[in-house]
């Protein structure tokens, strides 16, 4: 039986500005990590919409439990919202 790696998307403040000790977005991103889903990182501006469909630029990212580096970010590329299995937003808009 294959297990399906889950595509997880975050939408949240500026991830080089949290309290990483504090930060509940951080801690479940660790969680989805640990149990290796992919992570997709996007801020509030970086969402649109084209022709209907609900777009973002979204940046690979890997976190770590640091408070020194805790996230490494790939570059951008621009994907379907929908495409994703789980949209999470813990911005505040």
């Amino acid at each position: 039986m294959t297990v399906k790696r889950l595509r997880v998307a975050v939408v949240m403040d500026p991830i080089e500005r949290i309290k990483p000790a504090k930060d509940t977005t951080l801690a479940m991103l660790l969680a989805a990590q640990r149990r290796g889903w992919e992570l997709m990182y996007l801020e509030l501006g970086h969402i649109w919409l084209r022709d209907g469909v609900a777009m973002g630029r979204a940046h690979a990212i890997e976190v770590r439990d640091d408070e020194r580096g805790w996230f490494s970010r790939g570059e951008p590329q621009t994907s379907r919202l929908g495409d994703f299995d789980v949209l999470v937003c813990t911005t505040i808009i």
